[in-house]
């Protein structure tokens, strides 16, 4: 089963508050609110816009439920089993072309889910990226869109299957050169590489990035350049959070070294408000996180004054703070310098005025194909 854009089809403040009791808390283990399947049915579409909707059918599948739910479920797993087949297709591929130069990230939930597309790094400079290119379309990925840090490429098996934009992900992947909106690197990619680690996928060893670092990363992204907080914003989270592997003292090493400790506080005290809300607690890394890094009480007044309701929009103050905090690491004052200089080319400027226009509004970009 297919889906198109459904941005737009977003819960109230009340079907909100019904999604987080629906879906719980990791940091909570008690019996989840029992819903009919005419009621699942009718919030699969607003799940599915804040990217939770296999999460949500796989939480409350039954015996004997509604055979419209069974077949939205089976259509969610059968594209989560492809994106991972795109993904260990891809690492086996990476392995061959330059195995110590790339990392995928950002790609894999700490739950059921099913990505738009396969997100990676390649570490090299500018002549090994555009070499790991050449040898991903001679090895039978097909270029899809350009973009000036990256390119959009897709698994062959896509053939027939994709369309503008990313219509029906699955099968898409994003190879970036730098981590960046434009030219503008927002993460020194190299700072990553002591992260990277090795997992199976498939059966096919995957470059990774660790939790930690993908978390911040993000966590930092809905704020810059997407500016938006969805369901999805805040269970990534609360899963990777939860994990017993994951380490927090490198979390927050992490977030200091990366220059994305606003971002992240800006966002923590979200989470702290929605989980406080609904579940009468905060839990203890998002205490930790907020104790070391610090709050954002602005934000998180703001939030609270429009009713908690997501998708919430990142105030402009926030949003330019976050990326003023970049802009002065000399890594990303480099690229912003570049990216002042192509701002020269009119055509150029005004798609990037464009961009920041919608970025802007109360819709932002984010939303599932």
């Amino acid at each position: 089963m297919e889906h198109g854009s459904v941005a737009g089809v977003y819960p109230t403040g009340l079907t909100m508050k019904l999604f987080v009791e629906l879906i719980g808390s990791p940091f909570l283990d008690v019996p989840l609110r029992r819903i009919s399947d005419e009621e699942l049915l009718e919030m699969y579409e607003s799940a599915f816009a804040n990217r939770v909707a296999l999460l949500l059918l796989s939480l409350h599948r039954r015996e004997g439920w509604h055979a419209e739910l069974e077949k939205r479920y089976q259509a969610l797993k059968m594209r989560e089993q492809k994106t991972l087949e795109v993904i260990a297709g891809l690492g086996d591929t990476l392995n061959r072309i330059c195995p110590d130069q790339y990392a995928v990230f950002k790609s894999i939930k700490p739950y059921p889910a099913t990505p738009n597309d396969t997100d990676v790094i390649c570490f090299a400079g500018k002549e090994g990226y555009e070499d790991a290119y050449r040898k991903l379309i001679n090895a039978g990925y097909v270029f899809h869109e350009w973009a000036p840090q990256q390119r959009t490429l897709y698994d062959r098996r896509g053939i027939g299957r994709i369309g503008k934009g990313k219509k029906g992900g699955t099968y898409y992947v994003d190879l970036y050169a730098e981590i960046s909106t434009d030219y503008f690197s927002y993460l020194n990619k190299h700072r990553l590489k002591k992260y990277v680690v090795t997992r199976e996928v498939m059966g096919v060893s995957v470059k990774m990035l660790r939790p930690e670092p993908e978390l911040a990363i993000v966590m930092f992204h809905s704020l810059f350049p997407e500016r938006t907080f969805q369901l999805e914003h805040f269970y990534v989270p609360m899963y990777l959070l939860a994990r017993s592997d994951f380490d927090h003292s490198m979390f927050i090493e992490f977030c200091r070294e990366s220059g994305t400790e606003y971002a992240v506080r800006s966002h923590a005290g979200i989470l702290a408000s929605i989980h406080q809300k609904n579940f009468g607690f905060v839990p203890k890394p998002i205490q930790n996180i907020l104790e070391r890094l610090g709050h954002n009480r602005r934000e998180l007044d703001n939030f609270d004054s429009k009713g908690g309701i997501m998708p919430y929009m990142f105030t402009p103050r926030t949003f330019w703070t976050a990326f003023a905090h970049k802009a002065t690491e000399w890594y990303c004052f480099k690229s912003l310098a570049i990216q002042i200089f192509k701002m020269l080319n009119p055509k150029f400027s005004l798609d990037v005025l464009r961009s920041i226009r919608v970025r802007r509004s109360e819709q932002g970009t984010y939303h599932l194909e």
